[in-house]
C-alpha cells in the first residue's frame, strides 16, 4: 500500500490569516437545469470578468458551479470583489446569498488540484447557511474599521461597499450604476417566484431604507460619528438622518 504524503506547511504553503467568503448565487441550479447552455455561457461570461474587475490582483475566486469561494488578505478588496459579483448575478437575474468570516487558510495547489484547510471557510459556510434571506452578511467578530462606515456619508450610499440592516452586517448589493434597476429585478423574481416573496421583500425593505436616505450603519457608530463632531447632525422634514461630513 502506498504511503500518504504529508501536508507541506513549510514557507512555500504557510497558514495565513485571510477573510474569505462563501456565496451561493440563488437559482443558479435550476437555471442549469431549464437551460444548460443559455447558463453556461452566462458562467463563462462570469468567468472572464473576474480576471478584469478591479480588484482581481488581491483576491483569489474559485468557482464551483453555484457557490463561490472568495479569499483576501484585506476586507476591502473581497467587499469590492463581492459587489462586483452582486451586480453581475442581478444583471442576469440571480441574487447572492453568503457569509464572510476572517480566520486561517491554508491552500495547495496542485496542477489541477485544490486543497484547503481554513477555519474561515467552515465559519463562512455556516454563516451562509443561517441567512434566509439574499444578502452577503460579515460575520460579528469582524472589526469593521471607522472609515468604511463614513464613506456613506462622503459619497452616498451608494459608493460604500457595506451596510448595516436589520442587525446584520452585510455586503452592499446596489451601486451608483444599478439602484432603482435592482429593486425591479427583484420585483420580477418576486413575480415570477411568489414561493419566495418573503425573501424578495426583505431586499426591496433594504432598498427603500437606502432610497430614503437612512443611515444604514450601526447605531453605535452613528452616535459617536455624531458625539465626537465627525458628523453634524441636520434635522430633516422627510424624518430621515440627513448628517453632513465635519472636516
Amino acid at each position: 500500500m502506498p504511503e500518504t504524503p504529508e501536508i507541506d506547511q513549510g514557507p512555500e504553503h504557510p497558514i495565513e490569516q485571510k477573510y474569505v467568503a462563501f456565496c451561493d448565487i440563488l437559482g443558479f441550479s435550476n437555471s442549469v437545469v431549464a437551460e444548460f447552455d443559455q447558463t453556461l455561457s452566462l458562467y463563462k461570461e462570469l468567468g472572464r470578468h473576474i480576471t478584469t474587475w478591479e480588484y482581481s490582483d488581491q483576491v483569489n475566486v474559485t468557482m464551483y458551479s453555484d457557490s463561490i469561494l472568495i479569499t483576501s488578505s484585506e476586507l476591502l478588496p473581497l467587499l469590492g470583489t463581492v459587489q462586483l459579483l452582486w451586480f453581475y448575478c442581478l444583471q442576469h437575474n440571480f441574487m447572492l446569498r453568503g457569509g464572510i468570516a476572517f480566520g486561517r487558510y491554508w491552500e495547495d495547489r496542485r496542477d489541477t488540484h485544490l486543497l484547503v484547510v481554513s477555519d474561515a471557510l467552515i465559519n463562512a459556510v455556516k454563516l451562509e447557511k443561517m441567512v434566509g434571506v439574499p444578502a452577503v452578511v460579515i460575520s460579528d467578530d469582524i472589526v469593521i474599521p471607522e472609515n468604511y462606515w463614513l464613506e456613506r456619508f462622503r459619497n452616498g450610499p451608494y459608493a460604500t461597499s457595506l451596510l448595516h440592516f436589520r442587525d446584520r452586517n452585510i455586503v452592499n448589493p446596489f451601486n451608483i450604476m444599478w439602484g432603482s434597476s435592482a429593486a425591479m429585478r427583484a420585483n420580477l423574481l418576486m413575480e415570477k417566484s411568489p414561493n419566495y416573496r418573503n425573501k424578495y421583500l426583505w431586499f426591496l425593505a433594504l432598498y427603500d431604507a437606502l432610497k430614503a436616505g437612512k443611515s444604514l450603519i450601526p447605531e453605535t457608530t452613528y452616535q459617536s460619528f455624531i458625539d465626537r463632531g465627525i458628523l453634524a447632525f441636520v434635522p430633516s422634514e422627510s424624518q430621515t438622518d440627513a448628517v453632513q461630513s465635519v472636516q
